[in-house]
């Protein structure tokens, strides 16, 4: 069974991931954000990883790839696996 996770760092991953949405719909600099987030949950040790980190990934990872609409769509899944975490 894997470890549970700390509620106030996926607080603050959740935080950030809405900072992405942000910084996308301003048009700045959104994928040095997503990238730094990605970079965090490779981090990860192996005991903690779940289905829903390897969903939060994989969602995260093609992020890059999607028009607005879809990417608003995929954060906002994203923010909701948080809470599974």
């Amino acid at each position: 069974m894997a470890k549970s996770w700390n509620k106030d760092y996926l607080k603050r991953l959740r935080n950030r991931l809405y900072g992405v949405l942000c910084e996308r719909e301003k048009g700045g600099e959104w994928e040095q954000f997503l990238d730094g987030i990605i970079i965090e949950l490779l981090g990860v040790e192996e005991d903690r990883k779940s289905v829903y980190y390897y969903a939060l990934m994989h969602k995260l990872s093609s992020c890059r790839f999607l028009e607005y609409k879809y990417f608003r769509n995929t954060i906002l899944e994203c923010m909701g696996i948080f809470d599974k975490l």
